[in-house]
């Protein structure tokens, strides 16, 4: 109960959490599965993180999701005395009364400590166990009311907590095992450890020259952002989705759409939006959008699945702005989908105060949408007068819609009464 792992246990995590290959991955899964047989109590653990999704593993693993699955792994690891079981169960809410019942611990604080002392002893998984029970706040659960009654707020307790997390966290980095760069991240990010701006940036290149994904993306950005090094950016972003990590697709098809760090190339760009649009990342599917609204590279127009994917990426995003602008002219025009002045409106509304961040040709436009929508009283009230305005913002740039449909209106004589329908 106290020991290190077993050598089938420890090869398993090479393969699985530090190799970042799917082959050897599954290789390493393999050896848990011949490992429980044999009656291995953290095989059993190993196991069932498996089976809890990319967080307890690394993104693009692939490993198949089965809760149910996970959660008869991990209490058979209990049952049979892995310190590492009763901690994850503990953090997956496997640990119940009967189950705790059964494992030959005392407390959960004898099972934390015997992983404490694995961390101790140099084992790099031990650590960065050590470190997320502390960043998580089983910590708390584990020492019971008198500790956690130490902490007023939540800050309060990561001001403690964090700092300690993260010593466990770069011990595990040192160690070649980078699983807990995201949470390694939100403590930089939050202060509340002394983590200088060299130390970060170290481990970050450091666990991206592994193969990290996280990390690779992170780095790729930072590449990008701080040293404009566009093919090293392009690179890092490109290695990140070959591990795995289909969100950093977005990345690589900006590069490719941009021409930054590699030639640019609509049509491959897209395919990377696609990838990434497939795996809800909103900006993807807005730029899928995009490529069908406007019809770019070997794409051609299709408003439908223009539609489809503008209307992803606005209720995917926190800011969908961008896709409203393309959504309004589809339901003001009927593009794709049927025509609504009502929706086409709502659409305007929110854009209409961000006109003069949007791009061309779409700033015409929109301009002239509005325009529209106000000058004949399309989704709102009729307001001739606002309607020319915008048609004359849409002219100066170059909007021939917006001529055709400002001639449809007239000054009365002398142009005292106003605009006028003709």
């Amino acid at each position: 109960m106290a020991g290190a792992f077993s050598g089938m246990v420890k090869e398993a995590i090479e393969l699985i959490w530090k190799a970042f290959d799917k082959e050897k991955a599954s290789k390493g899964y393999r050896l848990l599965r011949q490992a429980a047989e044999g009656g291995d109590a953290d095989a059993y653990c190993f196991l069932g993180r498996c089976h809890l999704g990319e967080e307890f593993v690394w993104d693009g693993a692939g490993f198949h999701v089965d809760e149910a699955l996970a959660s008869v792994y991990l209490k058979e690891s209990v049952r049979r005395g892995s310190s590492h079981g009763v901690l994850c169960a503990l953090r997956t809410q496997d640990l119940t009364p009967s189950v705790a019942r059964e494992m030959p611990f005392a407390s959960t604080k004898e099972a934390f400590l015997n992983v404490v002392r694995q961390a101790d002893s140099g084992d790099a998984f031990s650590q960065y166990v050590v470190g997320n029970v502390m960043f998580w706040g089983d910590f708390l659960t584990i020492e019971g009311e008198k500790e956690a009654d130490k902490y007023e707020t939540e800050e309060d307790y990561d001001s403690y907590a964090y700092p300690i997390a993260a010593k466990y966290y770069e011990m595990s980095f040192d160690g070649g095992l980078g699983a807990a760069f995201g949470n390694y991240r939100t403590i930089y990010e939050s202060g509340l450890a002394d983590i200088d701006d060299d130390t970060y940036e170290s481990y970050l290149k450091a666990l991206s020259d592994i193969g990290n994904p996280l990390a690779c993306s992170d780095y790729g950005k930072l590449l990008e952002d701080v040293y404009d090094d566009a093919e090293g950016a392009f690179r890092h972003y490109l290695m990140a989705f070959e591990r795995g990590d289909l969100q950093s697709a977005y990345n690589v098809g900006v590069c490719y759409g941009r021409g930054y760090g590699v030639d640019a190339d609509p049509d491959e760009a897209f395919r990377y939006y696609m990838v990434a649009a497939e795996a809800g990342n909103a900006n993807a599917q807005f730029q899928v959008g995009n490529f069908y609204f406007m019809g770019r590279g070997n794409i051609g127009c299709d408003y439908a699945k223009a539609v489809r994917w503008l209307t992803k990426a606005y209720e995917n995003s926190d800011d969908g702005w961008e896709a409203a602008a393309e959504l309004a002219i589809c339901y003001q025009d009927g593009r794709g989908v049927m025509q609504d002045d009502s929706t086409a409106f709502g659409y305007l509304s929110e854009i209409e105060d961000r006109v003069d961040e949007v791009w061309e040709p779409l700033d015409a436009m929109v301009l002239n949408a509005l325009g529209v929508a106000y000058a004949f009283g399309r989704g709102v009230d009729e307001d001739i007068e606002t309607g020319m305005a915008y048609f004359d913002r849409a002219i100066e740039y170059g909007s021939e819609a917006a001529v055709r449909n400002k001639a449809m209106f007239r000054r009365s004589v002398f142009g005292l009464g106003g605009w006028k329908k003709r």
